[in-house]
């Protein structure tokens, strides 16, 4: 919200007489919803350079990560490469629904060894997704049970970052056992306004960050920035990420 002032100045016989009116509370509308994706084709995203899951030094082209079936916009099935959108976006708000494919049973949250490693003994359970946005800030698809949780995560040396240089700003469904709804739909909704993220699942909300990155290297994460989705390839396991019903408005 912000504050307007009104004045007005009156002359008469060289005598100024001048008042303020009330000021007046004017909250700034959101934009009105657009779809960020039409249910039909890739258009107003661009396929941005990946590598064949099967095998990523092969010199043919890989296989198109991305299809849309039905209204579905499908990512994975063993390629690699982010969909990245034509348009930029600072403060916004995204709302769409997604399913993660699942694989492994033997799934563990916790790190183990220097490097850190996942102690996972199925590779395939850390299967994940992403949104990217402001450059910078991602928010992570995957399962809890794996540590790889829906919620916001960066790029970033500092106390806490796991191999050194990505840290969990916020791990989201963490807290919140069972609110993802396994091999089915789940909606996210996505505001960014100023320092302030925050991320609804299902209808809770799971992630409230103020984050406003000092460090050089960060200061494109406040500026405007494509949003970008991340096609999921882990340890041999050709699944899907799939969305639908998305739409944006800016803030």
């Amino acid at each position: 919200m912000k504050a307007i002032f009104a004045s007005v100045g009156v002359l008469a016989t060289a005598t100024v007489i001048s008042f303020s009116a009330t000021p007046t509370l004017v909250a700034q509308a959101p934009g009105e919803w657009k779809p960020l994706f039409n249910g039909k084709d890739l258009t107003g995203w661009t396929v941005a350079a990946g590598r064949g899951g099967a095998n990523p030094s092969a010199t043919t082209p890989p296989p198109s990560p991305w299809k849309v079936e039905n209204g579905v916009l499908i990512g994975g099935q063993g390629a690699r490469g982010s969909l990245v959108t034509t348009e930029q976006y600072k403060d916004f708000e995204l709302e769409l629904d997604f399913m993660l494919a699942e694989h492994g049973t033997e799934c563990s949250a916790e790190l183990v060894g220097p490097k850190e490693q996942n102690a996972s003994k199925d590779p395939t359970c850390l299967y994940n997704s992403g949104i990217t946005f402001r450059t910078g800030y991602q928010l992570n698809i995957g399962r809890r049970e794996a540590g790889e949780y829906i919620g916001i995560v960066v790029h970033r040396q500092a106390p806490g970052a796991i191999r050194g240089n990505v840290l969990w700003l916020d791990n989201g469904d963490a807290k919140f056992p069972g609110l993802r709804r396994k091999q089915d739909w789940n909606t996210l909704r996505i505001s960014a306004n100023g320092p302030r993220l925050q991320v609804f699942l299902n209808g809770t909300q799971i992630c409230d960050v103020t984050d406003n990155p000092t460090d050089p290297a960060e200061a494109k994460w406040k500026e405007a920035a494509s949003i970008s989705v991340q096609s999921p390839y882990t340890g041999g396991f050709e699944g899907f990420v799939k969305f639908r019903n998305m739409r944006i408005r800016t803030l």
